[in-house]
């Protein structure tokens, strides 16, 4: 994975190859899917919770506190999934990484030249830049500029999930950003100007789409805890509070406004009340990212697997 991110610098901007399987790991669950190589559908996957404390995100700091145990998980899974090969894509947690979108109204073709001008910009972000930090770039579809989706992450952090797969023998061809994943399920021509609102039990995570390019990211991090301490008005309270100003800054920001909403629970056990409660205090009309999806799967499941439907299929 530490490859991936150093390979990406030189080829951001070619398609990437992309897995038939794909895992995901969270601070509360993991979930993977396999998809067929010739009908392009989902034909297994996995859902499984995790204890509490086997993952705790962090962009500085250890992230997997117990990886006998994860790497036990991890198998239970693969058993479900019944791989082809040992190729996957991953999406690790968003509170591992750090990401951006920055816009340019050009970009010089040396690819030197390039780095150099997009680690300027991090480097504004992130004033105290890690040594060890690396880049994986990401071209954005985009009618006015050169649009880029940086993700920055410690060499540290990306060698435990690299040393944890290389022991299970599996070799991460594609990394992704949940969120960003989730951003490739909808239909841009159809929903021009929304807020994608990514919702997990540590995290909140925002994506504003404008003219169908994405034109901000923003990463709130939940004080642990807070979904399951606080009541289920409170929580939403909170919820909102956030998107509501992200709203307000994209207008600022961008001159457009925000027409609707997706949302998407990534919790094992959303409440059905949560999300209603969460429609009727939205500012804007607010549909599930499961809407737009055709796949048998039920509910619970369209929800949880949805990241990594966006990211392979």
């Amino acid at each position: 994975m530490m490859a991936l991110f150093t390979d990406r610098i030189k080829s951001y901007f070619i398609r990437q190859f992309l897995p038939r399987s794909a895992i995901q790991l969270t601070s509360s669950y993991l979930s993977g899917i396999h998809v067929s190589s010739k009908e392009g559908k989902i034909k297994n996957h996995f859902i499984l919770p995790l204890e509490k404390g086997v993952i705790q995100p962090s962009f500085s700091n250890k992230n997997i506190k117990n990886p006998a145990l994860l790497e036990k998980k991890i198998k239970q899974g693969l058993e479900k999934l019944h791989l082809s090969d040992n190729k996957i894509a991953c999406l690790i947690p968003e509170l591992s990484l750090k990401a951006f979108v920055f816009s340019f109204d050009s970009l010089p073709s040396s690819r030197e030249q390039r780095e150099r001008i997009i680690r300027f910009r991090v480097k504004k972000q992130i004033p105290l830049l890690p040594d060890d930090a690396r880049f994986s770039f990401d071209r954005l579809r985009s009618n006015s500029s050169a649009k880029i989706f940086v993700t920055v992450a410690r060499a540290s952090i990306i060698q435990e999930y690299e040393d944890l797969f290389s022991k299970l023998h599996l070799k991460v061809r594609a990394l992704g950003v949940p969120t960003l994943s989730l951003y490739y399920l909808l239909n841009k021509e159809e929903e021009r100007d929304l807020l994608l609102i990514n919702i997990e039990e540590d995290s909140l995570s925002l994506i504003a789409g404008l003219n169908s390019e994405v034109a901000v990211y923003r990463l709130k991090l939940f004080i642990p805890g807070s979904l399951t301490n606080f009541s289920g008005l409170q929580r939403v309270e909170n919820i909102v509070k956030e998107v509501e100003n992200t709203v307000n800054f994209v207008e600022d920001k961008e001159k457009k406004k925000v027409n609707s909403f997706r949302v998407r629970l990534g919790l094992l056990e959303p409440e059905e009340e949560m999300f209603s409660q969460l429609k009727e205090k939205l500012s804007l009309p607010a549909k599930g990212i499961e809407a737009g999806l055709t796949s048998k799967l039920g509910l619970r499941e369209k929800m949880i697997l949805s990241p990594l439907i966006g990211q392979i299929l």
